[in-house]
């Protein structure tokens, strides 16, 4: 009696391990057909399932699926990445093409017959093209030396409002011949600061220029101080959307879609990776007609 009971214990527990077994098959080729669809669709947010809830093949689909999930969102950055380089490489063609063609032009006129009047006009618009194309790939190779981190920026004590007021003089003639007289606010004392007197210049000029190039008047710079400095500039502007305000620190993007501003789209861009080198904040504002950049450094 007692051999018939181990025969069928062991019968059962055969029978148990001969079903578990299937049921592990049947999951194994489940998941492998499954997989098979899915990595022959390009488009799909399909995930795997099994057939039979087995402890060890559900641990092993659910890594599979998170797996699947980051490969999807690497694809997608990956798309993205590839459109904004196409992007990037259509408009660095288009700011060299259009000097390039402009200059040429000229050139070609001024080997016909032209008067001396005309002559002078034509070098210099030949020179404006040079200078446009030098500072275009002067910005571009600025900025790929910032992002490989190629350029360091030292963190020593410094007067940024000095800094911010010999870079305001550097532009006093370009806003005498737009007829503007900038609004200046700064403190009586030093506004010192831990950064890069080199890296700080930078950030102020290519936000001047800015200002210069986009701006329509009531030019307005200050300095407010409470934890930290806060270094405002304000103008006139054309208006802006949120989504231009979204994009205006990106790299070669530009209000100006048919980009003919002596503009790069880098200035902005650069100005935003120097500074959160030097642990500062900038953010862009577009109130009542006026656009502003605010750039705040913790005061030292």
């Amino acid at each position: 009696m007692e051999s018939i009971w181990v025969v069928t214990t062991f019968l059962f527990m055969f029978i148990i391990l001969v079903f578990y077994h299937l049921y592990y098959r049947s999951n194994i080729k489940h998941i492998t057909k499954q997989l098979k669809e899915i990595m022959n669709l390009t488009d799909t947010n399909q995930l795997l399932t099994v057939v039979a809830k087995q402890k060890d093949i559900t641990s092993l689909v659910n890594q599979l699926n998170n797996l699947l999930r980051d490969i999807r969102l690497s694809r997608i950055l990956i798309k993205r990445l590839n459109k904004n380089f196409r992007q990037s490489i259509t408009n660095i063609s288009h700011d060299l093409r259009t000097p390039l063609t402009t200059a040429s032009g000229y050139v070609q006129m001024l080997q016909t017959s032209v008067t001396e009047k005309e002559h002078q006009e034509y070098l210099a618009i030949i020179l404006e093209r040079q200078n446009m194309v030098k500072m275009l790939l002067e910005q571009l190779f600025e900025y790929v030396r910032i992002e490989s981190g190629e350029i360091t920026y030292e963190h020593v004590l410094i007067d940024a409002k000095k800094i911010l007021v010999d870079t305001l003089a550097m532009y006093y003639d370009d806003f005498y011949k737009k007829g503007q007289e900038p609004t200046v606010h700064l403190p009586e004392k030093p506004c010192m600061i831990l950064g890069d007197e080199q890296g700080v210049k930078r950030i102020f000029l290519n936000i001047l220029f800015n200002a210069i190039v986009h701006g329509r008047g009531e030019y307005c710079f200050e300095i407010q101080e409470s934890d930290d400095y806060t270094f405002t500039f304000s103008n006139l502007s054309e208006p802006m959307s949120k989504d231009d305000l979204d994009y205006i620190f990106q790299r070669f993007y530009t209000k100006d879609k048919s980009r003919n501003k002596n503009t790069t789209g880098l200035g902005l861009a650069i100005a935003k990776e120097i500074t959160k080198r030097l642990n500062g904040t900038i953010e862009a504002f577009y109130n009542n007609g006026k656009f502003s950049v605010s750039i705040s450094f913790k005061s030292a």
